[in-house]
């Protein structure tokens, strides 16, 4: 299974990053649905390209992260933002923090063993997907690790499709809990 390499946290903050998957509108996308914005998760926060907007946007969020090196990064830009509302938690599995309103998996769903393990722990929060098209391309996780968004739905079971957009290599789901 590729596991992205904290080697490469440079190419998170990328000036190409920042044109083919820009942060602000990637969380604009799900917030104008997202009527309560107390608290926020970021799964697989890497070095905190999506935490940064969604601390603007949530009283508090919540950046998870497998990779203790990514962590320490993460810290140390989340020192330099000035951003008192983050909270870094360094681990594989489903974390236990309480009640939030929107989790984001960011190019992270792929790279688990159990992708359904995490998505069922989201719960009733909204859930904001983004992930790799499933094409060839000179970059990103090998296509056959790659999931559609077909593959998305059938994993989130209990969650339905509210949006959906593509980015130039990316695309966009915003998932509700069914009713």
């Amino acid at each position: 299974m590729h596991r992205f390499s904290p080697e490469h946290a440079h190419v998170l903050d990328s000036e190409w990053r920042r044109k083919v998957f820009p942060a602000r509108e990637v969380i604009g996308f799900a917030l104008p649905e997202v009527p309560q914005r107390e608290a926020a998760v970021d799964v697989g926060a890497g070095t905190g390209y999506l935490t940064v907007p969604l601390a603007r946007a949530f009283k508090k969020v919540y950046a998870i992260e497998a990779s203790p090196k990514m962590a320490e990064i993460l810290k140390r830009r989340i020192e330099d933002e000035k951003l008192n509302n983050v909270e870094v938690v360094v681990t594989e599995r489903p974390p236990d923090i309480g009640d939030f309103d929107l989790v984001v998996f960011s190019s992270v769903l792929h790279e688990m063993e159990r992708p359904e393990e995490y998505l069922r722990w989201a719960g009733r929060a909204f859930i904001l997907v983004a992930e790799w098209k499933k094409e060839p391309m000179p970059f990103g996780p090998p296509v056959e690790e790659r999931l559609s968004p077909e593959d998305i739905l059938r994993l989130a079971e209990n969650f339905e499709l509210v949006k959906y957009r593509e980015l130039e290599y990316h695309y966009l789901m915003l998932l509700k809990p069914k009713t």
